[in-house]
């Protein structure tokens, strides 16, 4: 039988590693993952946060990998995580870009699916549902959509009037999911430029994304 491998990218972010809690549990459930036959497993650690992004992606593609599998190395993921992704990307017959939803520990919302403005999107309890951005603290990207780039930095790729990932899939039509339930949580509190920020009035957008291009 044939395995589907998934590169599991592990990012650090702000020059800390505090990626050990995380790793451990990831690989505690990679291997009861892997236990059915069905997946096989790499993980690769990203210590130059953003910026390193394309860099992992491209050294992980290079072991003929099926899916990217996105980590942030400071969550608390839930029971059943991967679980949780692996099989509503099969119940998608993996066409499509699953995003996990990520919490602060007063269950208010972090990370996860967005809408077209960049809104974080509330995920229903049992079911996928669909969203037009996403981001990187989670997420399940299966090789065939990283196809319909041109460079696979288009998927990194924020725009200014939204704050996510995905702009250039869903233009290309792929499809882009909010997975079940939260799947993780973290005690880190990103701050958020403005002109990132959906909240974010237009004109402190715009004044916030000149200032960022002069730092």
């Amino acid at each position: 039988m044939n395995m589907s491998k998934v590169a599991i990218l592990v990012t650090i972010h702000d020059g800390d590693d505090g990626s050990a809690g995380c790793l451990e549990e990831c690989q505690r459930q990679v291997d009861a993952v892997a236990s059915e036959g069905k997946y096989i497993f790499s993980i690769f650690l990203n210590d130059a946060g953003e910026k390193g992004y394309q860099a992992v992606c491209e050294k992980a593609s290079k072991e003929g990998a099926d899916f990217f599998l996105w980590l942030d190395h400071d969550l608390v993921l839930n029971e059943g995580m991967l679980s949780c992704l692996l099989e509503n990307s099969e119940f998608l017959r993996h066409k499509a870009v699953i995003t996990g939803t990520v919490s602060r520990p007063d269950k208010s919302l972090l990370f996860g699916g967005r809408t077209r403005r960049g809104r974080l999107i509330e995920p229903d309890p049992t079911i996928p549902v669909p969203c037009h951005l996403f981001d990187l603290s989670i997420a399940l990207v299966p090789v065939f959509a990283l196809s319909h780039l041109e460079s696979v930095s288009d998927l990194f790729r924020r725009g200014l009037l939204n704050y996510g990932y995905g702009m250039r899939l869903a233009d290309a039509g792929v499809a882009r999911m909010v997975a079940p339930g939260v799947l993780a949580s973290t005690g880190r509190a990103p701050q958020i430029p403005s002109w990132m920020d959906p909240e974010s009035s237009m004109k402190n957008k715009i004044i916030s994304f000149f200032r960022s291009l002069v730092k």
